[in-house]
């Protein structure tokens, strides 16, 4: 049965909602910026050039910079360098620990996802000194649920907190976060400190009000 115009239309929305819903595959190219957290890992500020088609979860959308976390200890990147990215579920060389790929652990993800909206209870987002020591804290929670240090830390402290909390309350998978493996060359040979990322949502909603209004439109055809 051949589609009408209609039809046509509905189809190409949702394709298009597809395609324009998560970042772009390739070409892809960040800069980074120091932030709070004196660990030698996150806070970093990540500035999207090129490649991106919708910019990641932040903490101020405004600003153009997205916040993130390193998952891997043993490798490094540079400030105000470009680097070469691609949006995946695990660390490309796994880093300290864990397997080549790593993949993300989902209270990795839950922490990162409450700390990017701006919940992360115990988390000071007033810039000083309360700040840092709340990056620092995160940082040293990822590093050991990515398996890159040991625990060293006792109850009582923020970090304490932090692990507690994503023990309790992470769910079963990692939503929309993702790890954005990072590289020195267009190649991608050259691998650089995998960091945090949150994607936009994936069209759920639009894709679900499209495809009701598809199952409506092929309802109406049979009846008619």
């Amino acid at each position: 049965m051949k589609m009408n115009n209609v039809m046509k239309k509905v189809v190409l929305a949702i394709l298009m909602a597809v395609m324009f819903s998560v970042p772009a595959a390739a070409n892809m190219t960040v800069k980074f910026g120091n932030s709070y957290g004196d660990t030698g890992g996150g806070e970093f500020n990540i500035t999207p050039l090129s490649g991106w088609s919708s910019m990641p979860t932040s903490l101020d959308p405004t600003d153009g910079i997205f916040e993130t976390f390193c998952v891997e200890k043993n490798e490094y990147i540079g400030f105000d360098t470009t680097y070469y990215v691609k949006i995946s579920t695990a660390a490309d060389n796994g880093g300290i620990g864990g397997g080549h790929p790593d993949p993300l652990d989902r209270r990795t993800a839950y922490l990162y996802k409450q700390f990017i909206t701006g919940n992360l209870v115990g988390y000071d987002y007033t810039p000083g000194d309360g700040r840092v020591a709340s990056a620092n804290a995160l940082q040293h929670v990822i590093w050991v649920l990515e398996e890159e240090e040991s625990k060293f830390w006792t109850s009582g402290t923020l970090m304490d907190t932090f692990l507690t909390d994503a023990e309790q309350n992470a769910g079963q998978g990692i939503g929309n976060v993702r790890i954005m493996n990072v590289y020195g060359d267009p190649d991608m040979t050259c691998k650089k400190q995998d960091q945090l990322v949150m994607v936009p949502a994936p069209g759920a909603i639009l894709l679900g009000s499209l495809g009701t209004m598809l199952v409506g439109y092929l309802r109406r055809r049979r009846m008619v």
